[in-house]
């Protein structure tokens, strides 16, 4: 909203100046001390608006999450990159240094925020304002901690999993890997030598602090109770999310289950796939599709600058992109029944035509010399002959840049539970769950009645498929695998 990021500018240099003013008096000769960033309760929401301003905004390659969902989709085995040196990208395609180097400075800025603010409410014993203690302040105090704590789990998720090593379940884990600070650096010597933390002591904070998101956090948003822009900002079912991304990853799968079982079953009905999938991908309003649990609010004109999500997407500013990278696998596309050879192949199966993803969120460009004239085809020359598959995912509502783009979705949670299910042995709950999913987008006016998976029937293949199409490039694919402990297929990479 307005209120989220008219301040989203004011943490992040605060951060900056009291690290500058906390330095040697050789080096400053301060008039006054630097006084307390934040007086009120009202003035502590700032610390929310300014960690998640830090993570989600910014300006094309300056936004922390746009950049590691370019890292990680382009990792997976679902997709085939387009490298035609003919067209001359403006950046180079198989090089991911690009944004990966600028993203660690991206994501401990934010933590950095967070640190900050963690550290100020654990004044006067956890007190920082008593000179406000009635019941709403003390809510929206412990919500903003709660906020905190999510926004510090999430940057170190996403640091741990894309520059970290992997979790091995009983393993001893204890290789350093990234920096670990859980304190704001006062001081050039503090800064440059921050504790490096194994791969188990950086999941463990990650855990911990999603744990204690999901503690502090509300919910759900409630009027005349919590600041205006909370509504569009993580609550507890987001936390539970991430847990049980997390838990996923450690191989805790009884806990990922816990998780999902409570996101599910707990929710009271503000969250459910009762709505087309398009839904999700085309607000650019406060407003969500109902299977949303966590999006960027890109209707704010604050934040709405071009992202680079075009790079994973098939348009940009409504028109056909032809600088978008990622298109699917060949390989993928044979595997889920939808074509047998797209070298050769003009014609999808059914099976690709009655899935409403297939005709909502993804756009064909047929061979330049097979295709009907109303057909769109890709004048780059390694696939300008080739029927090719592409998301069409982002900048789907009427705003454009100005749509909404979901991070956490129903369906991602059905599909967990689903995979981990069937390897627990729960067949029945597992289709459940799959089936869940798989009928939403079922159109019944090409395939007729729904034609449920049963437990009988039921294989570990058929969940892994049906995530596939659910959350093509949506960043899922490389971390599901290593979640599962699962070989990462090289792809149509040639050596990989």
């Amino acid at each position: 909203t307005p209120h989220l990021m008219k301040t989203k500018v004011s943490t992040s240099v605060l951060a900056l100046g009291l690290f500058l003013m906390s330095c040697s008096k050789d080096y400053f000769e301060l008039d006054r001390p630097p006084q307390n960033p934040w007086n009120t309760v009202s003035e502590f929401e700032r610390a929310a608006v300014g960690a998640y301003a830090s993570l989600f905004s910014g300006d094309k390659w300056n936004i922390p999450w746009v950049n590691w969902a370019l890292v990680k989709t382009s990792m997976g085995d679902d997709v085939d990159w387009v490298s035609n040196g003919e067209w001359g990208y403006w950046r180079k395609t198989k090089e991911f240094n690009i944004y990966t180097d600028k993203n660690i400075l991206l994501l401990y800025r934010s933590i950095a925020v967070a640190n900050l603010a963690l550290e100020f409410a654990a004044t006067d014993n956890g007190n920082p304002f008593p000179g406000e203690n009635d019941d709403q302040a003390k809510e929206n105090v412990k919500r903003v901690i709660g906020e905190l704590h999510f926004i510090r789990g999430y940057a170190y998720y996403y640091l741990q999993t894309t520059f970290g090593r992997a979790y091995v379940p009983g393993g001893n884990n204890a290789d350093k890997g990234i920096p670990m600070p859980t304190k704001y650096a006062r001081s050039l010597d503090e800064a440059k030598n921050p504790k490096i933390g194994t791969t188990q002591e950086v999941y463990d904070l990650i855990v911990s602090d999603l744990q204690k998101a999901k503690e502090l956090l509300p919910e759900k948003y409630l009027d005349g109770i919590h600041h205006p822009s909370y509504q569009v900002r993580a609550n507890r079912f987001a936390a539970s999310a991430m847990l049980m991304r997390a838990y996923l990853q450690r191989g805790e799968y009884d806990k990922a289950i816990g998780e999902s079982n409570y996101i599910i079953n707990e929710n009271k009905g503000a969250y459910d796939l009762s709505e087309d999938p398009i839904a999700a991908f085309s607000k650019s309003d406060v407003s969500r599709g109902k299977e949303v649990i966590f999006y960027v609010p890109y209707y704010d004109n604050t934040l709405a600058t071009p992202h680079h999500l075009s790079v994973l997407n098939s348009t940009y500013e409504n028109k056909q992109c032809n600088w978008s990278e990622t298109r699917m696998a060949a390989g993928t596309m044979k595997r889920l029944g939808w074509m047998e050879n797209p070298q050769t192949d003009t014609a999808f199966t059914v099976v690709a035509k009655r899935d409403k993803r297939f005709r909502q969120l993804m756009t064909v460009r047929y061979p330049q010399n097979k295709r009907r004239a109303d057909q769109p085809f890709d004048n780059r020359t390694e696939i300008k002959d080739i029927t090719t598959v592409w998301p069409n995912k982002f900048y789907r509502g009427t705003g454009y840049f100005n749509t909404n783009v979901p991070l956490i979705r129903l369906a991602e949670v059905y599909l967990t539970r689903a995979v981990l299910r069937f390897r627990a042995g729960d067949q029945a709950g597992a289709a459940a769950d799959l089936n869940a999913v798989r009928s939403r987008a079922w159109d019944t006016t090409v395939g007729g009645p729904y034609q449920p998976v049963t437990a009988g029937s039921l294989t570990e293949d058929m969940i892994h498929n049906e995530r596939v199409i659910e959350l093509f490039n949506e960043s899922d694919r490389i971390d599901y695998l290593r979640g599962l402990k699962l070989p990462i297929p090289k792809g149509e990479r040639g050596p990989g």
